[in-house]
């Protein structure tokens, strides 16, 4: 047993709880691999995390920039959602074209002008669509990214992160609660705690500084996100991309249904509940939800907070 080890463990103990040790265990992601420590309290099990000092977290458009397949990424999902709605708009005008030629060989004038004013709204309204979502320009498209990011992202900035044990995956609130100032005073009643926002970033990227905690690639990962039921296995067979643990052996920001309380009271992290996804809003406010920066900010009224949708998980600050 090394010195490090027998020094953690005496940390731990010292806590006066049941946490068992449970051997080494090796985690990777993100082009790194690290080895670290698995403990098991009451059958959940938690990791061993090192702190580190001066960690960057958050972003910042103008200094933080995007990798290299991420852009491409980004340019794929432009592209695509450019040629759907261009296929839209002819589609569209194609079929008002057939309805208004049968109805002047009809002689029927008035329907005829029916249909083109009708048509003309329909265009209208699909070209409106087509600029919210970005899919007018590529310039467009990186304006509209810059411009979601800007607000939902938490800021660029440093801090400390001290040691600690921290449960392997969140799990789900075992009753709704009636808002999240009530949740956070009663998730963090001893012997456990929540992550701070600071905290929180870390345990997702591990330090690193990617949009993503799997790195600065987008190849895949779209299928999964869109498709939802592709998260559990790809077509190959492998684990999905999602759903593998990062490299500090944790299981976090894989599914935007899956909001997560931390200690905070004005924002959550790891999704909106699914939102945006549902909503069809596009890459450009789905892809965010899957950061580690991602904020999603909570409605001034006292909401309450489903079951179904809000996790925690619960750390352990070593003295």
């Amino acid at each position: 047993m090394s010195e490090y080890l027998a020094d953690i463990r005496s940390r731990i103990e010292a806590l006066g709880l049941d946490f068992q040790f449970k051997g080494t265990i090796k985690a990777s992601g993100n082009g790194m691999e690290r080895e670290t420590w698995l403990w098991e309290y009451e059958g959940s099990q938690f990791v061993f995390v090192a702190g580190r000092k001066h960690v960057t977290l958050g972003w910042n458009t103008d200094q933080c920039p995007l990798g290299e397949g991420v852009l491409k990424g980004l340019q794929e999902e432009f592209e695509a959602g450019h040629a759907f709605y261009q296929e839209e708009l002819e589609v569209l005008e194609t079929d008002y074209q057939q309805q208004i030629q049968e109805a002047r060989e009809e002689n029927n004038s008035s329907k005829a002008e029916e249909l083109i004013s009708e048509q003309e709204e329909e265009i209208e309204c699909l070209k409106e669509e087509m600029s919210e979502k970005g899919y007018t320009t590529w310039e467009d498209f990186m304006a509209k990214w810059n411009e979601h990011l800007s607000q939902c992202l938490s800021p660029l900035r440093t801090a400390d992160i001290g040691d600690m044990l921290v449960e392997v995956d969140s799990r789900y609130l075992e009753e709704d609660m009636p808002s999240l100032a009530e949740a956070v005073s009663s998730l963090k009643k001893g012997p456990f705690t929540l992550a701070t926002e600071d905290e929180w970033e870390y345990l997702c990227n591990g330090g690193t500084r990617t949009l993503f905690r799997w790195g600065d690639i987008l190849d895949h990962v779209l299928t999964e996100i869109f498709q939802v039921g592709c998260v559990s296995e790809t077509n190959e067979g492998t684990e999905s991309i999602l759903n593998r643990t990062n490299m500090l052996g944790l299981s976090i920001a894989y599914d935007s249904y899956k909001i997560e309380i931390i200690d905070s009271t004005q924002y959550t992290k790891g999704g909106d509940g699914g939102c945006s996804l549902c909503g069809g809003d596009g890459a450009i406010f789905v892809l965010p939800c899957y950061t580690a920066f991602y904020r999603q900010m909570t409605d001034k009224q006292e909401n309450t907070l489903s079951k179904h949708y809000y996790s925690y998980r619960r750390i352990v600050r070593l003295p």
